[in-house]
């Protein structure tokens, strides 16, 4: 890491760090999650907090889904964690859930731990974690296209989606690693704010996909420790995948329809978190080199 602190002080793994949190990060043993008893279908995880408009559209997309599902014959649920939400709108909302949800209150916000204490009541053998950002009421009959193909391939060990700005324009269309010397192994988004490059229909491997829709088998999630929590805002979503091809499973990105995330709904631009890169790099750069 040496020569990257050198070129980019923000990828010094110990900038803006003391001993004690040092020592905390690298010694935290991996989550040991429940592995069993869980039926075929979907579970939902989302984070939420205020942002009455996102939470709206979150109730609204859930419905069409699980209407779709309900006629498919897959059993489907939604997990929301609420982080800390004081907006008198949202917890009018967060008091009248439509069917099929579960709420969580009173959460602390840290994406994986969160993430993990919630997939620990999912009832179902897949998970999908989304973000409360990413709009799926346009397009329900995706995330159902989505659940069946990565249930019908067991190379497979997690699927992403083709996810679009508002605009039209690419926000999402897997993750890859950058390859130059200063920045080798930083991840970044292909394709990011262009013009969609693939059809509806096409599947195509992947690096990586995002953490704001992430659809993997409950059991390799469970066995794997989940989303690692040395992690504290960025980069869990990435491990986990890597975690994955290292072991030989596949990521795939799938086009399945508009359907868009407006990205940092509910995180402010510029709170990028270099310890979590550093972390990463530092763990997967070796690794990167034999993609």
């Amino acid at each position: 890491m040496a020569q990257f602190a050198g070129l980019l002080p923000k990828l010094d793994p110990y900038a803006r760090s003391f001993n004690a949190e040092r020592v905390v990060r690298v010694s935290m043993p991996r989550r040991t999650l429940p592995a069993d008893g869980r039926t075929t279908g979907l579970s939902v995880l989302v984070l939420h907090k205020d942002r009455p408009d996102l939470l709206k559209r979150l109730w609204a997309g859930f419905d069409k889904l699980r209407e779709l599902c309900e006629r498919s014959g897959i059993e489907i649920e939604l997990l929301l964690g609420d982080t800390g939400s004081s907006n008198s709108e949202t917890l009018a909302l967060l008091d009248t859930p439509p069917k099929g949800v579960e709420i969580t209150r009173g959460m602390r916000y840290q994406f994986s731990r969160c993430n993990n204490d919630l997939f620990e009541h999912a009832r179902y053998s897949t998970v999908l974690f989304m973000n409360n950002d990413v709009f799926i009421d346009e397009c329900p009959e995706g995330v159902i296209e989505a659940f069946q193909q990565f249930s019908n391939d067991t190379n497979v060990g997690a699927v992403g989606i083709v996810l679009l700005f508002e605009d039209g324009t690419v926000q999402h269309a897997g993750v890859e690693l950058l390859r130059s010397p200063e920045l080798f192994a930083v991840p970044y988004h292909p394709g990011a704010k262009q013009t969609p490059a693939h059809a509806l229909g096409d599947s195509f491997t992947s690096t990586a996909v995002t953490g704001a829709f992430l659809m993997t088998s409950s059991d390799l999630y469970a066995r794997s420790g989940g989303f690692d929590e040395r992690y504290e805002a960025e980069c869990q979503d990435i491990d986990y995948c890597l975690r994955l091809r290292r072991v030989g499973f596949e990521i795939r990105t799938l086009s399945v329809g508009p359907i868009f995330h407006v990205e940092n709904g509910t995180r402010e631009p510029g709170e990028e978190d270099w310890i979590d890169r550093a972390l990463f790099i530092r763990r997967w750069s070796s690794f990167a080199e034999c993609l």
